[in-house]
């Protein structure tokens, strides 16, 4: 399967693909459809909104994206930013890997996330030993 999808700045996951995050911040944003552009694009005064469609206030995650080494964008509802809130505050308590994905209910595809344990890696210490007990 191709994951390349996975390291853009906007990334965005199949249902069933993860992608591991670090939460940097939040920012609230105005955005609004450019129909020149063919993409959604920020807003940041009132005369831009005019020239738009669609314009609405998102949360806008910014995060690290582990597979790209690079800083990503995710655009979140209130409800999916409270859901994120909700991972976050357990991962703060008991450590772990922020995990994000996208499920499909209904005919929306909505942003998740989830909390994975860390995999703990165990090495075995070599034991000191007496050069004649191992000759």
């Amino acid at each position: 399967m191709n994951e390349d999808h996975l390291s853009k700045q906007f990334s965005k996951p199949e249902d069933g693909e993860y992608v591991p995050i670090t939460f940097i911040e939040f920012k609230r944003k105005t955005v609004g459809w450019s129909k020149e552009l063919k993409r959604s694009v920020y807003i940041d005064n009132e005369e831009e909104k005019a020239k738009l469609k669609r314009v609405r206030e998102v949360n806008l995650m910014i995060a690290i994206n582990h597979l790209s080494g690079k800083t990503s964008s995710i655009e979140l509802t209130d409800e999916e930013k409270t859901q994120f809130e909700e991972v976050y505050s357990s991962f703060l308590k008991k450590g772990g890997m922020l995990m994000y994905t996208r499920k499909k209910i209904g005919s929306k595809n909505v942003s998740f996330f989830e909390l994975r344990e860390a995999q703990k890696k165990v090495i075995d210490a070599p034991r000191k030993n007496l050069l004649s007990e191992l000759l």
